[in-house]
């Protein structure tokens, strides 16, 4: 896969994950009834979320308030209410850095021209690499939100002096919150990788066009130029050059040869 598929599979995963944090958050169910002792068999499931507090009878009607109390809105759920925001607002403005940055990278498949100046794309690259640090510090956000959470309910939930009707465990938006994270880190690290990357080896120097009005006296730095690292077999250029070199020497030996001759008359 080339770098334009890369950058844009990094940008789906972000928004992926930025949408999976958003029902994360909005979804009641970060806790759930658990089923245990008395509660085996229950005509109601209770779910508590960072925003609502939820009662869902076996008739199928649900009814949803707001937490009101300090006895349902715990330590863990109000700093999941801020982790979980902040999370989808960097996650969003990580996607969008990207997507202004991602002109910096070589999309089109083909190997860099080590002949062509570098072009001076060095700051759209930044703004490309920082998209994907801002993916990566959204997914660590949401990740740390979901596992306080999941390790508080798991902590209420072995604690031998809470009822059993008050017992609760992780419920279904911890692991699509888990999921999202996951989804976050790996389209950060896709995207600091791709725009990370060098558009060209650096070479120690480049070829100047071959100006026919310059004089080289001395063919061993012909010789040396072509011999340069950076030079590919079969380079159009590198050809073109080697003929005019040649031409050029076959010219300062003719003119070398009727100099001879002339003074071999005198």
């Amino acid at each position: 896969m080339g770098g334009q598929g890369r950058l844009i599979g990094g940008l789906a995963l972000c928004l992926l994950g930025v949408l999976g944090v958003c029902l994360t958050c909005g979804l009641p169910m970060w806790r759930e009834t658990a089923f245990v002792g008395a509660n085996i068999v229950t005509a109601q499931t209770v779910w508590d979320g960072l925003w609502l507090h939820c009662i869902f009878q076996s008739t199928g009607q649900m009814q949803c308030k707001r937490h009101t109390g300090f006895i349902t809105l715990t330590t863990d759920i109000q700093a999941g209410r801020a982790l979980t925001l902040i999370s989808i607002l960097v996650g969003i403005l990580g996607f969008i850095v990207t997507l202004l940055g991602g002109g910096a990278v070589n999309c089109s498949g083909n190997p860099p021209d080590p002949l062509e100046p570098p072009s001076p794309s060095s700051s759209k690259k930044k703004v490309c690499l920082l998209g994907g640090l801002l993916c990566l510090l959204s997914g660590v956000l949401c990740l740390i939100s979901v596992s306080w959470s999941a390790a508080a309910t798991l902590s209420f939930f072995n604690d031998p002096f809470v009822p059993a009707a008050l017992k609760r465990e992780v419920g279904s938006s911890i692991y699509i919150g888990w999921a999202s994270s996951a989804l976050l880190l790996l389209s950060g690290a896709l995207l600091c990788f791709v725009c990370g990357q060098d558009e060209r080896p650096l070479p120690s120097y480049y070829y100047l066009p071959y100006n026919s009005s310059t004089q080289f006296t001395d063919s061993s730095t012909r010789m040396a130029t072509m011999r340069a690292d950076l030079a590919r077999p079969n380079d159009p250029t590198m050809v073109n050059y080697a003929a005019q070199v040649h031409r050029q020497n076959s010219r300062n030996s003719r003119t070398a040869g009727f100099y001879n001759q002339t003074q071999a008359r005198y």
